[in-house]
């Protein structure tokens, strides 16, 4: 029996693909390099009810609605174009309402010490909500920073492949 594997919250990386509410990738996934990413959240909300046979006076309770946090990724401003196209033709303009309105799948892959691939989360049906630039001050020294908010409609989380034993007793990662 292996012990559980703990992984760091710094290493991590950001792909994006498939249209719609699938969960089938395109052929070429959209990757972006980002420093930060926060709000993978899903909440059940359940109906408190009193069964009306029960004399004991105790709530009962049935699910109703999931709802699912919107998901935050922040990355310095750069001049890479691929993602950032797809987000501002996602949202609308002055002159005209959306130029492409795709819902897209987010995995998020954290990686281990040996920038091998771990425990990914897939959040479908992803779509950008919020563009944020983050402050300029010309007294400053910091890097120019820019949040994408995405708003998504089901959660998903993979482990990694168990670990396969080698002839010579060694373990390797299962096949990626």
């Amino acid at each position: 029996m292996g012990v559980d594997k703990l992984y760091s919250s710094f290493r991590f990386q950001v792909s994006m693909s498939g249209e719609g509410y699938t969960k089938d990738g395109e052929a070429v996934p959209m990757d972006a390099a980002f420093s930060e990413c926060s709000g993978v959240k899903v909440t059940s909300h359940v109906l408190r009810m009193r069964s009306g046979s029960d004399d004991r006076g105790v709530q009962g309770v049935i699910p109703a609605t999931v709802e699912y946090s919107n998901l935050t990724l922040t990355r310095g401003a750069s001049t890479s174009h691929r993602f950032l196209e797809w987000v501002f033709d996602c949202l609308p303009t002055f002159e005209k309402g959306p130029a492409k309105p795709v819902r897209r799948t987010i995995k998020i892959t954290v990686l281990d010490d040996n920038n091998k691939p771990g425990i990914v989360w897939s959040l479908y049906g992803a779509y950008p909500v919020s563009y944020t630039l983050g402050s300029m001050n010309a007294q400053g020294n910091g890097m120019l920073l820019e949040s994408i908010e995405f708003a998504y409609s089901g959660l998903g989380r993979t482990d990694p492949p168990a670990p396969v034993a080698t002839p010579t007793g060694e373990e390797t990662g299962g096949d990626q």
